[in-house]
């Protein structure tokens, strides 16, 4: 453990930890039972309140892109700091809000403020701790993490009918209110200036140069696809449960499922990935996906109301299943695939995972509402798009691989790496201290364009 941590008492880190990882999500989440009742009190339509969640994965993406680089030249403290001020007052500007547009602007800078925890979380951890014990603290996070999306619908149920649909963002302002005071109080900044990039716009200036990579689209459609479907399905979900007769409570319920699913997943694809290619484990997560998206399609296509439609509790998991090694693999392995640049390609890779939870938000918006027949034909399509694109960006890898590399590359990656490599260095990635710790190496990004090796080897995996 590095002297920085030392200073801070176990217990209180880990708890500002899961909160500034888990801060985003849970708001995000938390008024979903409330949508009718949101919509009702603006005399608006449903869908504009849903588009205020595609508003807030926009604030989300763009945190995504820019507040990695400014941390590493500024500091982690001072940028979360200001985040978490500007999550406060935005949560507080919903609580109060008059109209659905003061309540759109509001959900946007509440997104841009819990992005800085979201963003910056991982990063502390990289600088407090050494490999293994960041690997242990990791494992202590991200289940908690991956718990939020369930219990906050859960909480935000009971806050909309006991209380009102504006309590659930005063119980967000308060949450990070908490995490800002301890935050000033009692956490040291963890980013030494000896040890902060100089250059604000050497992450910036990778972006350009991942576009034109076709592995790195292979695996962020992976990313674009899993939470497109996800976050469409949540967006218009309410409505479906509504359409079924469920009470506001009892909704809050139906999304404990499909985050144990989810995080049943991680697990399993964390177990796997020691031993089997990424690459075959990505096409089990879009297996998974694609079956749970047949089922849905299957469920609409019967006509079935409650309770046989409540069995979209059990088919929509299925698919967060397979996000499970979808989200987790294809972000390690775009990273691990282009080490010189990992801080570019983290930081694009989310902005646009995010930008296609907004896309996805938005067209389930647009779906007639509460129909289960419409939402399982989304995600079908969200699917098959992922299935395609994926094989696609494969085969153009594959193809650019043979074209581009020199005999001297040939003989380089066969004696000195090996086909069974890449499987290891994958399976290395997946260590969430390792995927953090590249998404923060400045060392790395100081190194320049040398990842193309990276790429051809990557290109060869199945």
């Amino acid at each position: 453990m590095k002297t920085a941590s030392t200073r801070t008492p176990y217990a209180l880190l880990l708890a500002v930890l899961c909160s500034l990882n888990a801060a985003g999500l849970f708001a995000s989440d938390i008024n979903l039972p409330g949508v009718p009742a949101t919509a009702h009190a603006f005399a608006t339509p449903v869908a504009s309140v849903q588009w205020t969640f595609s508003a807030f994965m926009i604030g989300i993406a763009v945190s995504q892109a820019v507040y990695g680089p400014i941390s590493d030249a500024y500091g982690r403290k001072r940028v979360i700091v200001s985040g978490l001020g500007l999550f406060v007052l935005a949560s507080l500007v919903c609580a109060v809000a008059p109209t659905v547009e003061v309540f759109g602007a509001g959900r946007l800078l509440q997104a841009l403020g819990a992005g800085s925890g979201m963003v910056l979380g991982r990063a502390v951890i990289s600088d407090l701790y050494e490999e293994k014990d960041a690997a242990r603290m990791f494992a202590t996070v991200m289940p908690i993490v991956g718990v939020s999306p369930s219990v906050a619908p859960l909480v935000g149920g009971y806050l909309t009918t006991y209380v009102s649909w504006r309590a659930p963002f005063v119980v967000t302002a308060l949450i990070g209110l908490a995490t800002l005071v301890v935050m000033v109080t009692s956490i040291p900044e963890s980013l030494p200036p000896e040890r902060r990039s100089k250059h604000l716009g050497a992450t910036l200036k990778g972006y350009p140069k991942l576009l034109t990579r076709p592995l790195f689209w292979a695996y962020t459609l992976n990313l674009a696809v899993a939470y497109g479907g996800y976050f469409g399905y949540l967006a218009a979900s309410p409505l479906v449960f509504e359409k079924m007769g469920l009470a506001t409570e009892t909704t809050s319920y139906c999304y404990i499922t499909v985050s144990i699913a989810y995080v049943a997943g991680n697990l399993t694809s964390r177990g796997l990935v020691r031993n089997r290619p990424v690459n075959r484990l990505l096409w089990m997560g879009h297996g998974f996906f694609f079956a749970g998206a047949l089922m849905m399609l299957g469920l609409g296509l019967s006509g079935a109301g409650a309770p046989w439609g409540l069995l979209v509790l059990v088919f929509m998991p299925v698919m967060t299943f397979g996000n499970g090694f979808l989200l987790p693999l294809s972000m390690s392995a775009g990273v691990t695939t282009f080490r010189s640049s990992a801080g570019s390609a983290s930081g694009l890779m989310g902005a646009l995972q995010l930008l296609a939870a907004s896309l996805g938000i938005f067209l389930s918006s647009r779906l007639p509402s509460g129909d289960l027949y419409a939402l399982g034909w989304f995600v079908l399509a969200a699917s098959l798009v992922g299935i395609v694109a994926f094989a696609l960006f494969l085969s153009l890898a594959a193809r650019q691989a043979a074209v581009t590399q020199t005999p001297a590359d040939e003989i380089r990656s066969n004696d000195n790496r090996g086909n069974g490599n890449l499987v290891d260095d994958n399976s290395r990635s997946h260590n969430p201290g390792n995927l953090d710790r590249g998404n923060g190496s400045r060392g790395d990004e100081r190194r320049g364009d040398d990842s193309r090796d990276d790429e051809l080897q990557g290109a060869t995996t199945e």
